[in-house]
């Protein structure tokens, strides 16, 4: 029989079931996926892939850890599916590109700050930037995905020249910022305001966006 999560039950295989200690059936297949996912991103933003198991995100949704497994399969397969970034970046680059080169730095370091504010984007970034500390593939995808196949090509289009190196150090920055921010909690920095932010770090993304690095 197929049930609605898109996973088959074999005959004789019971349905996972809420857990006692929750606060009740939940409205539907939907809402409690959703339950899962916000406590699985909230764990991995947290504390990153290794620190957290499917049983302790199972006790923060209040169900049983085999309905996290019924609904997400592994625990590699929910980390993919709540750190997804949604973005396009051709959007993107139309968005840092769509003006005076000259104020590039500042566009990038508003977009970067805004996204930082906003919950669910910010823990899907924490929970990637913890994880690739500790695993091989997460860091790759920062260099593949965000350094090469979105930065690269944004340095290379305003035309500095060294678009590589300026992409890597724009991303040394992005990565700085969230994690002083963010991680390590520093207070000037969670004290600030947006505009604050992005009038500090918006200069240094100028220059390694289109000015001299030599």
């Amino acid at each position: 029989m197929e049930q609605p999560s898109g996973r088959t039950m074999t005959p004789g295989t019971a349905t996972p079931r809420l857990s006692p200690g929750g606060s009740g059936r939940r409205p539907g297949h939907s809402v409690t996926r959703e339950q899962i996912a916000r406590a699985a991103r909230e764990q991995f933003a947290a504390g990153g892939y290794d620190r957290v198991t499917m049983r302790s995100i199972a006790a923060q949704a209040g169900v049983d850890a085999a309905l996290v497994a019924y609904f997400f399969g592994s625990k590699r397969e929910l980390f993919d599916e709540v750190t997804v970034l949604s973005f396009d970046s051709a959007a993107l680059r139309a968005q840092l590109l769509d003006g005076d080169s000259r104020d590039v730095g500042e566009r990038l370091a508003r977009c970067l700050i805004e996204a930082l504010d906003e919950a669910g984007r910010r823990q899907r970034i924490l929970a990637i930037i913890r994880t690739a500390g500790v695993e091989a593939d997460t860091a790759r995808m920062i260099r593949d995905k965000f350094t090469t196949g979105v930065l690269e090509p944004i340095v290379s289009q305003l035309g500095a020249g060294q678009a590589p190196l300026r992409a890597v150090l724009v991303m040394s920055q992005i990565l700085g910022i969230a994690v002083a921010r963010h991680v390590v909690g520093l207070e000037d920095l969670t004290s600030a305001s947006q505009d604050e932010l992005v009038a500090a770090f918006a200069p240094t993304l100028q220059r390694y966006l289109v000015g001299n690095i030599s």
